[in-house]
């Protein structure tokens, strides 16, 4: 599998690099970094609650309000960008608004189904899937998959998540429970491009060049011209097909 490791992990993977650049308040640097991450087709709620909180450090409230609602539309319930949105509402002088973020935040903190406050189970579900990346860099992929299925269970609306687990499937070539599990995300996010072009590899590895050339050709429909689509497609173009 560790063949196609470089073709599945193609997008930039500019978020962690982004995250530390935040933590030493450099702050038009993980602006930067973000942009290529979103650019790149990577809209995780994490991507732009960070990006609207980059902003809103350099001075671009009304960009960060746009990143923190973009968080808000994949997550409903992401507490910290309600908090952040609320923030910075408040500090516009638009205090009634500021105050709807505020009870939202504070409806969520309620503990959900999951037993812990929608804060704490985030961390919890974040945590895990950590844990599960660390697995995976060491070639441990059971307890990864371990890790990123407890997370999930936790937050089954995290597709960010879901694409590791996919991932790792891969890389372990469990293909068809790589492919359920990219449907489920395909299933929160029909268009996100990661999603499609795993889900044309898991059915490639598995011998089904058919599907696998249908959902590139849907890839290519929804993002035409990213050149990654056609790194996918030239692998049946080699074998023929």
């Amino acid at each position: 599998m560790s063949a196609h490791r470089d073709i599945m992990d193609l997008a930039p993977d500019a978020l962690e690099r982004a995250r530390e650049r935040f933590a030493v308040r450099d702050y038009h640097g993980a602006v930067l970094l973000l942009q290529e991450v979103i650019g790149s087709g990577i809209g995780y709620a994490d991507a732009y609650n960070l990006y609207g909180l980059s902003l809103a450090m350099v001075d671009r409230p009304n960009e960060a309000l746009t990143a923190f609602d973009q968080a808000l539309e994949r997550n409903q319930r992401y507490v910290e960008a309600h908090l952040n949105r609320a923030v910075l509402l408040n500090g516009l002088g638009r205090t009634e608004e500021a105050a709807a973020s505020f009870a939202i935040a504070e409806a969520l903190g309620r503990p959900d189904e999951t037993g812990f406050p929608v804060v704490v189970g985030n961390r919890l579900a974040n945590a895990h899937a950590a844990l599960g990346d660390e697995y995976r860099n060491a070639g441990a992929h059971e307890e990864a998959i371990a890790q990123y299925r407890r997370a999930l269970q936790m937050r089954p609306g995290y597709v960010d998540i879901g694409l590791s687990l996919a991932r790792t499937l891969l890389e372990a070539q469990r293909y068809e429970e790589a492919a359920q599990a990219l449907d489920t995300v395909l299933a929160v996010r029909p268009t996100l491009l990661d999603a499609l072009l795993l889900r044309g590899l898991a059915s490639y590895l598995h011998g089904e060049h058919a599907t696998a050339g249908r959902v590139w050709d849907r890839a290519a429909e929804v993002h035409p011209g990213d050149p990654r689509v056609e790194t996918y497609r030239s692998m049946l173009a080699r074998q023929g097909l």
